[in-house]
């Protein structure tokens, strides 16, 4: 830019020293070209909505340039004509000219109003552009009469037409639609040629051109071709520049300044005694009145359309923060209340008082003193920074909560105060403790769930570390809830859940945790005071009592009981092993016939591995035909005659070799795999028996073992009836052997079940007699066919020949109630005879053989028939 500016001097000194020479004439002939050529090369690279334009711009000039040359030409050949071609260029180039421009400050995104005041500032600019113009070209030609009127006219456009480009420069200026600077060349340009134009009218000698004409007139050309490197599209980013247009008073300038020309044009008259133009100055002057009038107007109108707009804000503003939950004051240094106390929202619930402080706000929000007067010391020392908190409020004994925001801008002349700026965030926390609540409980009892409990237990070791006790666990495995929802659905299992954690809940202290880890699992933290399990111990007393009672679901009466392991934190304890530890004790609970409570011991942790192993192996033993079944025969003591067999189970394992029923039962009716097993179990027996009545001949018997867990089930009866209509085995044929334990675990249910299963014909035996319960109330409850005397008081029967009373009061009950006796476990002829004598009906044991393969015991049958005949 320096060097062209350096440039552009040393042409114009060269200019001014050539002056008058062909050469000086060339040289402002070049510029004109030139700033005709850089418009056009300008033009070229704009976008296209302003292309057009620009275009325009160039030919104007380009015209003007033509229009030089040849008058130049003209005069040079001396021609006498006052009007000539050059003057009808020069008029195309004033047309082309105010076109382009024109289009360069197009109005389309402009208001209406602002519109007509740009056209009533650009006719106030032409009207009094024109009246000077007229005047001086009338005075011009006073001494010139006998100039024809059409080269009178004619000249007389020249300054009018100057007025046109000054007022579409004028007109750039106050839309802003361009960069300034460039707008502000070009309307300079124009004025440079209308006062070039108005000093040729006014000089002595029309033929004679003076140097600051000249020069006037092509560096007008110049500024107005920098015209075409405007950066900035009207169309496109009006809004943009529409900050920098003058507004107000400033705009009210341009029609004013208008008005100065009248009057100014009589003053000079009075003073050079020139010939006054009254008609022309009154029309003049009454046009430009009216325009600026109409501007004024306009400037009102517009004033009170905004006054009306902020008047519209502010009743906004204050409805939306009369219905807001958020309220923005100002305080002073010392609290009182700065600003108006009217526009507070109903958050505040303040009655409208104005004499209020600091202290009022406090307590309207039920805010504790002490935390606001924190908050506000530390705002005043935040030197202006945004201190901001949460804070916990109560009114009317509800609470709530709010966010606060505090700034002191003092300073700030517009503030003058610390602004507060209080909001209600009540839903907020409320979601957020809700979302807490749903992340640490359990959705469907409201228990703490497994994460919280661990934290609890966590928190609890590490109390107990400093010497406040050791903390235990009680872990709860429901005993019969698969069969509940498999019975009644799973919404009454939803349910048995909400109810067993109500019962859970009303028999743990206060500062207990009751949890829900999943499933049917709960667990309780109990806060000991000392290192012994006596508290948890007693804890799990207390919930074996409350699941003891019967739950109703969908009107129907359940009872479920409860395994339930203890564990005792120690030094090296975490919420994972005691856990861990309070489940093995659970499974041993489990194991061990349910409904009953186990304290964890270390050396249990052996057994739980072992258990867990088997379980393992046990999951997938059914599948790879693991099982088998062995016969025990049952004899008919009076001839031996062989009327039935028990089927027995027995486990091969690939893995684990040869597994004895007491280890495996136990381990697969706690884990569930009993019911699966115990249906295939009847299926191979009633075949078996099935097979050997149609091969033998024989009606014989088939007896099958039913655990507490088959007989709580709801499949048993649908098991049993599968099983007869595969084999082709009368049910009448059927045995099935339940124990005394499997009754009492659910006396209710197990009575239904035998009620059900001897409706079916089969026969029930109640096996192990006299090793459990109160076996006489439960024969008195429990209608049964067949009663067995258990091998341990068979084995009290001795050498000396006498049958024990205890086995005689067993058969002499047997027969009272009309029921089959079976002893089991005989071993000796000894015991074979005193059983006869003492009228026993059937027997088992090693005396007549011990479990056999299906093919033996067929071998055995067939032996039996040959040799009783029967």
């Amino acid at each position: 830019m320096a060097a062209a500016a350096l440039a552009a001097v040393a042409l114009l000194c060269v200019y001014v020293g050539l002056y008058g020479s062909v050469a000086g004439s060339w040289i402002a002939h070049a510029v004109e070209l030139a700033a005709s050529a850089f418009a056009w090369c300008a033009g070229r690279r704009r976008p296209a909505p302003t292309r057009r334009a620009v275009t325009f711009l160039a030919l104007g000039l380009f015209a003007y340039f033509l229009a030089d040359v040849s008058w130049w030409v003209q005069r040079e050949m001396g021609s006498g004509l006052e009007v000539a071609p050059s003057d009808v260029l020069y008029l195309c180039s004033y047309a082309a000219l105010a076109l382009g421009v024109w289009r360069l400050a197009g109005s389309r995104t402009c208001s209406r109003d602002e519109r007509l005041a740009n056209w009533i500032d650009s006719a106030a600019v032409l009207g009094a552009g024109l009246t000077l113009a007229w005047a001086l070209s009338l005075a011009s030609s006073s001494s010139g009469a006998d100039l024809p009127a059409g080269t009178r006219l004619v000249w007389s456009l020249y300054p009018a037409l100057d007025a046109l480009l000054v007022l579409v420069g004028v007109r750039l200026l106050t839309q802003g639609a361009l960069g300034r600077w460039y707008a502000v060349c070009f309307t300079v340009g124009a004025g440079l040629w209308l006062l070039g134009d108005l000093g040729y009218l006014l000089g002595a000698d029309a033929s004679v051109m003076s140097l600051p004409l000249d020069t006037g007139w092509m560096l007008g050309a110049v500024l107005m071709a920098l015209l075409s490197l405007s950066p900035v599209s009207p169309m496109a980013e009006v809004d943009a520049t529409r900050a920098a247009v003058p507004r107000g008073l400033g705009r009210l300038a341009l029609p004013l300044g208008s008005l100065v020309v009248p009057a100014g044009m009589e003053a000079v008259n009075d003073v050079s005694g020139a010939e006054d133009t009254p008609g022309l100055l009154l029309v003049t002057t009454v046009a430009l009145t009216a325009l600026v009038f109409a501007r004024a107007a306009l400037l009102v109108r517009g004033e009170a359309a905004a006054r009306a707009g902020l008047v519209s804000q502010q009743r906004y503003s204050a409805a939306l923060a009369a219905h807001s939950s958020d309220a923005v004051v100002v305080l002073s240094r010392d609290g009182r209340l700065l600003s108006d106390p009217a526009g507070l929202p109903a958050l505040f619930q303040l009655d409208g008082t104005q004499d209020l402080e600091a202290g009022d706000l406090v307590r309207a929000l039920g805010l504790s003193a002490d935390e606001a007067h924190v908050m506000f010391r530390r705002a005043l020392q935040a030197a202006g920074e945004v201190v901001d908190a949460e804070l916990t409020c109560v009114r009317g004994g509800v609470s709530f909560w709010i966010g606060v925001r505090l700034a002191d801008l003092t300073d700030n002349p517009d503030v003058g105060g610390i602004v507060v700026h209080v909001t209600d965030i009540t839903d907020r926390k409320r979601a957020e403790e809700a979302l807490a609540h749903q992340a640490f409980h359990d959705d469907l009892t409201g228990l703490a769930n497994r994460a919280l409990f661990a934290d609890r237990v966590d928190q609890a070791l590490r109390r107990g570390a400093r010497g406040q006790g050791q903390p235990a666990v009680v872990f709860i495995d429901l005993d019969g809830f698969k069969g509940v929802n498999d019975t009644l659905g799973h919404p009454a299992g939803d349910s048995l859940l909400r109810q067993v954690a109500a019962r859970l809940r009303s028999v743990v202290r206060a500062d207990d945790t009751v949890a829900r880890l999943g499933g049917d699992e709960f667990a309780v933290l109990v806060e000991q005071s000392g290192s012994g399990p006596d508290e948890a111990v007693a804890t799990a007393e207390r919930v074996l009592a409350a699941l003891a009672a019967p739950v109703v679901l969908d009107g129907q009466s359940v009872t479920v009981s409860g395994s339930v392991g203890i564990a005792v934190g120690d030094a090296d304890a975490t919420s994972d092993t005691l856990l861990g530890d309070a489940d093995i004790a659970m499974y041993a609970a489990k194991v061990a016939g349910r409904g009953r409570s186990v304290v964890f011991d270390s050396a249990m942790r052996d057994s739980a591995v072992a258990a867990r192993e088997l379980e393992q192996e046990l999951q997938g033993a059914l599948a790879a035909d693991e099982f088998r079944l062995v016969y025990q025969p049952v004899v008919d003591l009076a001839d031996g005659a062989v009327t039935g067999f028990e089927a027995l189970l027995r486990w091969d394992s690939r893995a684990l070799g040869a597994v004895s029923p007491d280890r495996f039962v136990p381990v697969a009716e706690a884990s569930g795999l009993i019911e699966d097993i115990g249906a295939w179990v009847l299926r191979e027996a009633c075949a078996a028996a099935a097979d050997w009545r149609a091969e033998h001949g024989r009606d014989v018997t088939m007896a099958v073992n039913v655990s507490a867990v088959q007989l709580t089930s709801p499949h048993l009866v649908e098991h049993i009836t599968e099983a007869l209509a595969l084999s082709g085995l009368p049910a009448s044929a059927l045995v099935l052997e339940v124990t005394e334990t499997a009754l009492v675990a659910d006396p209710d249910r197990a009575s239904e079940c035998l009620a059900a299963l001897r409706a079916l014909g089969l026969r029930l035996a109640l096996d192990d007699f006299g090793t459990g319960y109160s076996s006489l109330a439960h024969l008195r409850q429990f209608t049964v066919d067949v009663l067995k005397i258990d091998r341990s008081f068979v084995a009290t029967i001795g050498e000396d020949g006498v049958l024990p009373p205890i086995v005689r009061g067993m058969i002499d009950l047997g027969r009272t109630l009309g029921l089959e006796i079976v002893a089991e476990g005989v071993e000796t002829e000894v015991q074979r005879r005193l059983l006869v004598d003492g009228r026993c009906d059937l027997a088992q044991g090693y005396l007549f053989a011990r479990p056999l393969e299906p093919a033996d015991a067929s071998l055995l049958l067939l032996a039996s028939t040959a040799r009783t005949g029967a």
